[in-house]
């Protein structure tokens, strides 16, 4: 067996032990499981959880993403795949961490993947994870693609408490916001979720049946204030070429 199959060989076996664990495992566990030195089974874990297909607690714990578990590689494949080397670019460049998302269940949406900024202070959210669609940046980007009754079903799914002093519950006024992402392609939320947080969201481009998605930039509020037009622009440039590098005479 040459080291190309047996790489893709111990990709598949790690990728079967992930699916039969959801408590998620530890690098001495599958090294243990695969049989495999912690060198090997890092460098497997490492470029798993770039494309997306592995998330990462913060007690060095790895699970199956949500998404792949749940719909399997064929639907999500792609986008896990050409998204977070973009993320990665855009959460260096600006120095806060980027969140991709798709919807989720009816009113909210799903993250499924994450680049955090390096920097000592900045946002982070655990995976797997769903947040309410009406007080988000990124919920409300994503509701601004689809059509007025999608979007009435959604505000009806949830029930919008106010999750901060900030936070909009007045079904007119969200449906003011979301038309307003629906006109720009682009929603900030500032303090609605999260007090001193801002949630800065871009959809991206998409053509055909790809998947729904968007991509979120959550920063610090003063810092998202000193450097607005520089972050909305950023984002939707990493937004706008994830979307042509989605397109099948495109992807990489």
């Amino acid at each position: 067996m040459n080291d190309s199959i047996k790489s893709a060989s111990r990709v598949l076996d790690m990728l079967e032990l992930f699916s039969t664990r959801c408590d998620g495992l530890t690098l001495t566990d599958v090294s243990k499981g695969l049989g495999l030195p912690k060198s090997s089974t890092l460098g497997l874990l490492r470029t798993l959880h770039g494309r997306g297909y592995l998330v990462r607690e913060a007690d060095d714990l790895y699970k199956l993403n949500d998404i792949v578990r749940r719909d399997g590689f064929a639907r999500h494949g792609r986008l896990l795949r050409v998204a977070p080397p973009a993320m990665r670019a855009l959460a260096d460049e600006l120095g806060e961490t980027v969140i991709l998302a798709i919807t989720g269940s009816p009113g909210m949406v799903r993250l499924i993947a994450k680049e955090v900024a390096t920097r000592e202070v900045r946002f982070d959210v655990d995976l797997p994870r769903q947040e309410p669609a009406y007080c988000t940046a990124i919920g409300r980007v994503l509701l601004g693609a689809q059509d007025d009754a999608q979007v009435a079903t959604a505000l009806a799914a949830v029930p919008r408490r106010q999750v901060t002093d900030a936070t909009l519950t007045d079904q007119q006024a969200i449906e003011e916001r979301i038309a307003e992402a629906r006109r720009s392609g682009v929603s900030i939320v500032e303090d609605e979720l999260v007090l001193g947080a801002t949630g800065i969201a871009a959809l991206i481009p998409r053509t055909g049946q790809q998947t729904l998605a968007a991509l979120n930039v959550g920063c610090i509020s003063a810092r998202f204030n000193a450097n607005r037009e520089r972050i909305i622009l950023a984002l939707q440039t990493a937004a706008n070429g994830i979307g042509s590098a989605m397109q099948p005479d495109r992807a990489a």
